[in-house]
Order: C-alpha cells, then sequence, then structure tokens
C-alpha cells in the first residue's frame, strides 16, 4: 500500500513541487513504495518519476531530477514486526506495568535490521523477505543467535521454529548477506560448552558471519513468574572471558580476524583490564556494548580545565572509567555521581537504564550548579523511561542540565563549553 508523506521541507524539491503533507506516494520509476525502505531505496536514483496521489484523491506523476539533492520530505516510519518469540531472558518481559507503551514493544524486523542495527530472531521470515533482502541486497543484518544447538535455542527463545537457526544462516551466506550474530549468555544453560559449540560452528561461516558478540544476560528485580535465571557474576564473567578470548586468538592467527568479542560488561565484572583499540578490529558490534569503554578511553583530549560547577552523572558501570578519563583530560573540581539503579534493581548498572527519579534522588545532596547526563538516558522523544525530559529534571534538582552526546569527540568538545 502507498506510503503518506508527513513532511515538506521549506525550499526542498517536494516543497516546489506542491507535495503536501497526507499526500501519499504510489510509485517511484513504476516500482510500488510499501514502506520507507521501498521509498529509500527507489528515491536514491537521479531521475524519478513519482507517482503520488493528493489528499483529494487527485492522481498526478511527476518527473523529477535530482542530481545531489534529495526529495526534501518525511515519509511515515516502518511499523516494526512484533516478535513471535518468547525468549526466556527478554527484558521487555522484565518491566514493571505502567511505563509508556513504547517500552514493551519487542521488535522482530529484518528491515529495521538492515537501517538501525537491530537484532533479529530471522522466526517468522517468509519467502517474500528472503526474496527481498536478496533483491535489495540488505546487509549486514543483525542476528540473535544464542545457541545453534536447535532444541537448545527453541526453549531459550520459546518458539519451535527457532530450532532452524542455521538453515537461515546458510541461507543468508547463499544470498551474499554478511551477518553480525549474537549470542546472550544465561549461565548454566548457554555458557560452557553449549557456548563453546555455537561458536565453533558459526565460525564455518566466516566471513559471512563476520562477527560474534557474547554479551551477559540482563536481569532485573521484575522477574515474578518467570523462568529463574542467574546473572553472570566475577566467576562466571572470568569463566567466559577464559573460554571466548583464546578461541578469539585462535581465530585471529588463522582468519585474521579475531571473530568473537565479549562484551565490555564481562571485563567490568571479572575486574579485567578493558583491551587495546586493535582487539575490537572494525568496531562492528559496538551499539551491542563491546569496545564502548576502549572507544571513550582513547577519545581522551587534554582539555586542563576546572569544573567546579559540574556534576557527572553515571551508572556503577561507567563511572570509574569516566573518572579516570576526566582526571587524563586535566579536569579538575567536577564530581562524578554514581547512579544505584533502585528501579529495575542494583544488578542493572549502565547509564541507558537509568531513570530520572533515580537521578533525582542521586543528586540530592550535590552542590553542583551543572549536571551532565548521558543521551542515551532519552529517548527520540526526549523522554527517560519514566517520562522525564531535560526540563523536568533540570526543575526537581535546580540545576542546568546538559547532556553528553553517545559520540566520545562531542563528550569532549561539550566539556569545553561548560
Amino acid at each position: 500500500m502507498p506510503i503518506k508523506v508527513l513532511r515538506i521541507f521549506p525550499g526542498g524539491v517536494a516543497a516546489e513541487l506542491g507535495i503536501e503533507p497526507g499526500d501519499e506516494i504510489v510509485s517511484i520509476n513504476g516500482s510500488q513504495v510499501n514502506d520507507y525502505l521501498d521509498y529509500l531505496f527507489l528515491s536514491s536514483d537521479d531521475v524519478l518519476e513519482i507517482f503520488i496521489r493528493k489528499r483529494t484523491g487527485e492522481e498526478i506523476l511527476y518527473d523529477v531530477e535530482l542530481y545531489g539533492e534529495n526529495l526534501g520530505l518525511e515519509v511515515e516510519p516502518i511499523k516494526p514486526r512484533r516478535c513471535r518469540c518468547k525468549c526466556i531472558f527478554c527484558f521487555m518481559d522484565q518491566m514493571p506495568k505502567g511505563l509508556r507503551k513504547s517500552l514493551y514493544l519487542k521488535d522482530d524486523d529484518y528491515r529495521l535490521s538492515f537501517l538501525s542495527g537491530n537484532y533479529i530472531t530471522l522466526v517468522g521470515m517468509t519467502e517474500e523477505d528472503w526474496n527481498r533482502i536478496e533483491k535489495m541486497k540488505l546487509s549486514p543484518l543483525y542476528v540473535s543467535v544464542h545457541t545453534t544447538n536447535p532444541e537448545l535455542r527453541a526453549f531459550l527463545m520459546g518458539h519451535p521454529e527457532a530450532a532452524n537457526i542455521m538453515d537461515g544462516l546458510k541461507r543468508l551466506k547463499n544470498i551474499g548477506v554478511t551477518v553480525h550474530a549474537q549470542i546472550v549468555v544465561c549461565p548454566g544453560i548457554n555458557d560452557g560448552d553449549e557456548l563453546k559449540r555455537t561458536i565453533e560452528e558459526l565460525v564455518q561461516f566466516y566471513p559471512s558471519v563476520r562477527s560474534v558478540a557474547v554479551v551477559p544476560v540482563g536481569l532485573t528485580k521484575f522477574r515474578n513468574g518467570l523462568y529463574p535465571l542467574v546473572p553472570v557474576d566475577e566467576d562466571k564473567a572470568k569463566e567466559i572471558l577464559s573460554l571466548v578470548l583464546p578461541m578469539g586468538d585462535k581465530y585471529l592467527k588463522d582468519l585474521g580476524s579475531r571473530f568473537v568479542f565479549p562484551a565490555d560488561e564481562f571485563f567490568i565484572k571479572a575486574n579485567w583490564p578493558i583491551p587495546p583499540s586493535d582487539f575490537y578490529e572494525n568496531y562492528f558490534q559496538l551499539e551491542d556494548g563491546v569496545g564502548m569503554v576502549r572507544q571513550f578511553l582513547d577519545s581522551v583530549e587534554r582539555l586542563n580545565r576546572n569544573l567546579s560547577r559540574v556534576a557527572f552523572v553515571t551508572g556503577r558501570a561507567f563511572s570509574d572509567f569516566l573518572e579516570v578519563s576526566l582526571k587524563r583530560a586535566g579536569c579538575e573540581g567536577y564530581e562524578v555521581v554514581t547512579v544505584v539503579n533502585n528501579f529495575f534493581g542494583e544488578q542493572v548498572t549502565v547509564a541507558g537504564l537509568l531513570t530520572a527519579r533515580d537521578v533525582v534522588k542521586s543528586l540530592k545532596n550535590s552542590k553542583k550548579e551543572v549536571v551532565v547526563l548521558a543521551e542515551v538516558m532519552f529517548n527520540d522523544d526526549g523522554l527517560t523511561l519514566d517520562n522525564y525530559t531535560v526540563e523536568d529534571i533540570g526543575s526537581a534538582v535546580s540545576k542546568k542540565v546538559f547532556l553528553a552526546p553517545e559520540d566520545p569527540k562531542q563528550f569532549w568538545q561539550l566539556l569545553r563549553e561548560l
């Protein structure tokens, strides 16, 4: 079905043509536009024939020459497909009731995997999906594997079709798609020999499967009625690293790539040093928490600034690294406020899952006038998990609030301006 135009940018091609919000794009160059992905690909040519259905019902065919310009319009976003699985470790199932609806949406959509790096299960894929991936060359894709043991994967993910992961990976390889895989480690279930087997079977797909991220299961205090899982503690983190790191060393020697990369959280829990930058190669799975700390540590710039007015707020996982980096940058007088996550439970330590209420509580005794919060605390609408805006937090603590960008270079630039 056609895709709706949401917004027209002044002075752009679409504005000149008279296209308006509410109009529908039916086709481009004779190909039907069904979603944002179609629009993105079909509108990339320099010469376009755009079939528009106006809000009035009038239909117009526009001939457009772009040559470096874009159409200057915004179309409706992709409506994500819902996940069919019932993973025993799903974070969405571990959230309390009463939060905004979007937080409970479990997407499993190959389109979002390509566009945004979202992980998919390959469960529920249709022939039309596979054909579209091949035709549009949607690569790379990010796949939640967790285990290559068919029976165990079906159990872990709560869906019988999940057992077919090897067939799915073979098909992606055959159509030329690069895969970045993820393994969420649940102690006592898919660790140990099962983890070793999974990595060994995945490496057989190299370089189609280009990298594997190994991450610890995330558990909150809201697990009543859910499958009993145990968190990764210091001993388990050391055990995982002792298994995975030698495998990576071997693959580096044999393949020229480490292939399997433990998440930063394993090193933090084990109290082991963060590896150097060359360990992470091209930082294939940065958004999965693999290499974020190293990238930040390596970004430190010498500022030599007195930041006596400033309090930096972060979670327990990152506070020590932030302190070290600020000292290396020659900053002084600042305060690092480490927030304990009372909302989800103390075992949740990352800044991106902090609530405004916990932040406000942690700042109660701070005498600083300026607060720097992690940008990842806020969604695209500028809201925290508990629906606070930056302005709400500033009012609650009577301080001026700035957001620390995810890009480390932009973070240091912010500090120059404070």
